[in-house]
């Protein structure tokens, strides 16, 4: 299975990795962004193991890493990151922004 990030996701990750940068410093924005991609690999060696929330979008599931909440789904022969949304963020808003 493939890793596809969302041109959405895209933008979360860039919004993430400035803002860390901005006010925590290089060092823990390098940690921060990978450990977020070590997230990734752990969701695509077994997607099974996170929860649905379908009333979010189709086949949604949710990941959670530090402050944030990695909305996923597999799509055809992939594992689609659909957004990187800090959890304290009103999801559906998000979603319908987007």
């Amino acid at each position: 299975m493939r890793l596809e990030l969302t041109d959405a996701a895209v933008s979360d990750l860039k919004s993430i990795r400035e803002y860390t940068l901005e006010t925590w410093g290089e060092e823990q924005e390098d940690r921060y962004l990978e450990a977020m991609w070590n997230r990734f690999e752990t969701i695509l060696s077994n997607p099974q193991q996170f929860r649905f929330r379908r009333d979010l979008f189709p086949d949604c599931q949710l990941a959670s890493q530090g402050k944030h909440v990695i909305l996923f789904r597999i799509k055809d022969d992939a594992l689609q990151i659909v957004r990187v949304l800090h959890s304290a963020m009103d999801f559906r808003k998000q979603l319908s922004d987007s």
